[in-house]
């Protein structure tokens, strides 16, 4: 029977494993002085687990936490290497690592947690520095501050897979978790939060513009780890510099600079921790898919197909149909970046996207069509068109600012989006800078060709009668 609303979902999640992250988190929190009796609480406590004890050990001795390279042996000398505070948040973060990831881990699940990382290091960079346990409460505020979606990646089992099934259609986060879940993500959180008896710096971070400093930085180091995914040259992750130069009262290019190599730095600590790089947590969902990027799957696209004209004679609206067009593009034909650019009057917008940079794309992507550029003249494309790097280097032109921030300038596959015998729009297609395949050349324009009459019989659906 599918869970519905907080309780139902809180109540599963503490039937499961996580009540000991919770619990542990809570133990160490307890721990707040530096003195040799809690020195000693906080050793005992750790070497209760074995696995917990080696993994810290590991990470202690990596060069982001020991540049020096003294070796280090015992837990107690981490304590005295690292810090009372840097040990706690070391053990927090493993114990988080290990409770949500499984063998195979959703690729929404490595994402938010790669993001809470990056937002937890970057909360710490902003709060002030006056105070290190102050700054260490605030690294494990912004890491749990989505605890919520994770465990809901982590532990959702089936109605997780509906969920993630609902926004690969372009169904919003909001409305999707409304009808799949019965509550929101957020609400989750901060059930999770109260029932484990967590930091009263994190609660105070879900109230919007708070003001208390250290709560401030968690949500200013959130703000900062999502606006990286649009680009630091982004509106986005200008506005939210600004907010941080601000809060810091030092200079925009100063805290631009902060931000940046604290992303930098997130790289490396995730990596450490167990997530991999972005690209390696991408290239992991590409491996959960079964994609081998460059190598079509027929099969994958035989049964999308299939998928598509299900849905044209189910009556499905265009944005599920589009979504399910990228799709199949991403899992049947094997591209790393997939785009659906519809013109909306004068404007270029690709709100149907899969693979890498589908969130950024569907955010941030908006074009002028009436600019000259490689979207705008694929318009008048009538049938799909390579453009290898010998094409590429004759029309360098048209990769214009705006363009080459997008997509950069890379081999790909455009064709035309034609509905009413009109091209509204186009498909877009690549291999992340990788060469196109003459595999997958073939089966993106047969695919299209199939997606082409099964919209043409869709907009035939949809046109009201006269």
């Amino acid at each position: 029977m599918a869970l519905k609303g907080v309780d139902a979902w809180l109540g599963r999640l503490n039937a499961s494993e996580l009540p000991v992250l919770g619990g542990v988190i809570n133990d160490l929190s307890k721990l707040t002085d530096s003195d040799q009796t809690h020195v000693n609480q906080l050793s005992d406590l750790i070497l209760k687990d074995s696995n917990l004890t080696s993994q810290l050990l590991r990470v202690a001795n990596s060069i982001h936490y020991n540049p020096g390279g003294t070796r280090i042996n015992t837990v107690t000398r981490a304590i005295v290497q690292v810090g009372f505070e840097g040990v706690k948040n070391i053990c927090i973060s493993l114990m988080l690592v290990d409770q949500l990831l499984s063998a195979h881990p959703r690729e929404r699940l490595l994402h938010v947690m790669a993001l809470a990382f990056h937002a937890a290091l970057q909360a710490k960079c902003i709060a002030p520095a006056n105070n290190s346990e102050h700054s260490e409460q605030v690294f494990i505020a912004a890491l749990l501050l989505h605890v919520g979606e994770m465990a809901i990646w982590s532990k959702g089992e089936s109605q997780a897979d509906e969920l993630d099934q609902q926004m690969l259609l372009g169904v919003s986060e909001h409305e999707a978790c409304e009808q799949v879940l019965g509550t929101q993500f957020r609400s989750l959180t901060r059930a999770l939060v109260q029932s484990w008896h967590l930091s009263p710096i994190l609660d105070a971070s879900f109230r919007g513009g708070a003001k208390d400093p250290l709560s401030r930085a968690v949500q200013l180091g959130d703000a900062l780890s999502r606006a990286s995914e649009f680009g630091w040259d982004s509106k986005t992750a200008k506005n939210t510099i600004e907010e941080v130069a601000k809060f810091r009262r030092i200079s925009v290019d100063q805290a631009r600079e902060d931000a940046i190599r604290t992303a930098e730095l997130a790289g490396e600590v995730i990596a450490l921790f167990g997530l991999g790089s972005a690209h390696a947590e991408t290239e992991t969902a590409h491996a959960q898919h079964g994609i081998v990027v460059g190598i079509p799957d027929n099969k994958q696209q035989m049964a999308m197909l299939k998928k598509l004209s299900a849905a044209v004679r189910q009556g499905q609206d265009f944005s599920g149909i589009f979504q399910m067009v990228a799709q199949g593009l991403y899992l049947g034909v094997a591209f790393a970046r997939v785009a659906i650019v519809l013109r909306l009057q004068d404007q270029l917008i690709a709100k149907f996207c899969a693979g890498r940079l589908e969130k950024v794309w569907r955010k941030q992507f908006l074009l002028n069509a009436r600019d000259v550029h490689f979207f705008s003249e694929a318009l008048n494309y009538t049938e799909a068109q390579l453009f290898d790097e010998t094409r590429l280097a004759k029309c360098q032109h048209l990769f214009t600012e705006p363009v080459a921030k997008l997509i950069g300038q890379v081999p790909c596959l455009v064709a035309p989006v034609v509905m009413n015998n009109r091209t509204g729009g186009v498909f877009y297609a690549d291999n992340d800078g990788e060469a196109i395949t003459a595999e997958q050349q073939e089966s993106f324009e047969l695919f299209v060709h199939q997606a082409q009459i099964l919209l043409q019989s869709a907009s035939l659906q949809i046109r009201p009668r006269k």
